[in-house]
């Protein structure tokens, strides 16, 4: 990114003060957001990703001299620009009265899952002049699958926030009164599920974990925690662990002579929408030990946790699949909570 592109990209002269820069950049973006009226009528050369990533650039630059070193031949006119816009207006204008429904244009570049029980807004972050972050905005709506690009806050948002019309509009339709602890519990499960949908597993774990890829399987070594029971017994380094149960999405763990020891932790919060899924599908299977290496730091809670090596192996059979039977789960969790 330069300055000439980041002032190409939201139509300015390039020795616009910050003040304008500001403006402008709020006025593009309310321009682009598909919530707008703006967004079927009048069509932007740039997209809300560009349009924030130019905007980032002149934010930081701003203090800088940068400006003087810029020929006014490379001048970009605002002018020009929304003249441009303007005839590009009047044309889909035109267009929409021959159509009263203008075709929906794809914004979000993610793989899809057809068969995902309900749409989902993605969401993007919105920043101030001085790049601190102000709000976020919907890039886009559809059965979008997660990829990194995305951040992941933002996803469990889109998350919560289907979880959330799915359980109004069960109680709406069956006039059912909602007890506000029992919806918390019906709808932590129902986020686990259709995040389940949004995520594929097998894939996106190759894009955070690279994996050694065998002839029949990949194997994934990946930093995990046992946050230990009260009752765990003494777990000398390099002790094997077992998996003994799954309860609320946990993946409990035994010694070898069947003591509870505690459960399975992260340090990435993705990982436990990939792996612990895997698990409960059974198209995965486990090696766990206790690490040599455990933490050093004396903090309160540094003796509840014990670093573990951690292997995961997924046969190649069961990569790339969806489970059919997660919209059921979801109609029938939903079925339940008002019946």
């Amino acid at each position: 990114m330069t300055r000439i592109k980041a002032c190409q990209i939201l139509g300015i002269a390039i020795n616009t003060d910050m003040t304008e820069i500001k403006k402008v950049y709020r006025q593009l973006m309310h321009q682009v957001h598909p919530d707008t009226d703006a967004f079927h009528t009048i069509k932007y050369d740039y997209t809300a990703q560009e349009i924030n990533e130019a905007y980032a650039f002149l934010c930081k630059a701003c203090n800088t001299q940068a400006k003087s070193a810029f020929s006014k031949n490379t001048d970009f006119s605002r002018k020009s620009s929304y003249s441009r816009e303007t005839s590009n207006a009047s044309s889909s204008t035109r267009t929409r009265s021959a159509s009263s429904t203008p075709p929906k244009k794809k914004r979000w570049n993610a793989p899809l899952n057809p068969t995902a029980y309900t749409e989902r807004n993605i969401y993007h972050y919105v920043e101030d002049y001085d790049c601190s972050i102000i709000g976020s905005i919907v890039l886009d709506t559809g059965k979008f699958l997660w990829q990194p690009e995305e951040d992941f806050p933002l996803f469990l948002k889109s998350i919560m926030e289907c979880s959330k019309k799915l359980l109004d509009q069960a109680e709406q339709e069956s006039g059912y009164t909602p007890n506000p602890s029992r919806r918390a519990d019906i709808q932590a499960k129902l986020v686990y599920l259709l995040a389940q949908q949004f995520i594929d597993a097998s894939e996106t774990l190759k894009l955070l974990v690279k994996p050694s890829v065998k002839e029949t399987c990949s194997i994934y070594q990946i930093p995990a925690m046992l946050e230990l029971s009260l009752q765990a017994p003494a777990l000398p380094a390099g002790a094997t662990l077992y998996p003994a149960a799954i309860t609320r999405h946990r993946l409990y763990l035994k010694s070898s002579d069947s003591q509870n020891a505690g459960y399975l932790s992260f340090h990435d919060d993705r990982l436990y929408y990939i792996v612990i899924p895997l698990f409960e599908q059974h198209r995965a299977q486990v090696k766990i030990r206790i690490a040599k290496e455990q933490q050093q730091k004396k903090s309160r809670n540094s003796s509840r946790y014990k670093n573990l090596d951690f292997w995961l192996k997924v046969p190649h059979t069961a990569e790339g699949t969806f489970p059919e039977n997660i919209s059921l789960q979801i109609k029938s969790l939903l079925h339940d909570y008002v019946n």
